[in-house]
């Protein structure tokens, strides 16, 4: 099975590629689709509500390796949203909080029409959103924005599931085994060897 489509491959090799950004937040209360176009996008069996340009995402590369990555998410000029991120943000920080962050790559025709389904390109787990508001510019007045990062699945991998030298991780690995229940006994022990 091939990852594009025959009619994404004649897209994607013209010499005009027409693509967005797609991105899914998963909060436990509610699912977000949000692209940075000006109207609805249907795409995916999904609308994929309009950011108007506001939204901008920082860190995002094309992974070689197993190294952790962090990817940043802002959404500026909240008031004229049509989505409830702000709420979100403000009202509980639990609610994004490891929770699926999917970014998608969607190809358009020469129209501005989807071309097969969103493309996955990355994913992470989002931390806890800030809320942030710049200094009132004369009669410009304020700008509030949400920042949210997200971590690719490589973050806090470095430490093995159960891999300390304690009681409960030895249950764990291997139930009934009682090797590490003594260990803390063992502290500041003197041991004489060999004991004749």
């Amino acid at each position: 099975m091939a990852f594009f489509t025959p009619e994404q491959i004649a897209i994607l090799s013209a010499s005009t590629v027409r693509v967005d950004l797609l991105v899914k937040l998963e909060f436990r209360s509610s699912t977000q689709y949000l692209w940075n176009g000006s109207t609805d996008l249907v795409t995916g069996g999904q609308t994929w509500k309009p950011m108007h340009g506001t939204g901008v995402i920082d860190g995002l590369s094309a992974p070689t390796g197993t190294a952790a990555e962090a990817v940043t998410f802002q959404l500026s000029g909240l008031p004229d949203q049509a989505t409830d991120l702000l709420r979100m943000a403000l009202e509980d920080k639990q609610d994004a909080t490891q929770q699926l962050v999917t970014v998608y790559l969607q190809l358009f025709n020469a129209d501005w029409q989807p071309v097969g389904v969103p493309i996955g390109i990355w994913w992470g787990f989002m931390q806890p959103a800030r809320v942030t508001r710049t200094p009132m510019q004369g009669t410009e007045g304020a700008i509030q924005s949400i920042t949210l990062q997200a971590e690719n699945a490589f973050f806090n991998r470095s430490r093995p599931p159960y891999g300390r030298y304690t009681d409960r991780d030895q249950q764990k690995r291997y139930p009934g085994d009682k090797f590490f229940q003594f260990t803390p006994s063992l502290l500041f022990k003197t041991f004489t060897y060999p004991d004749w």
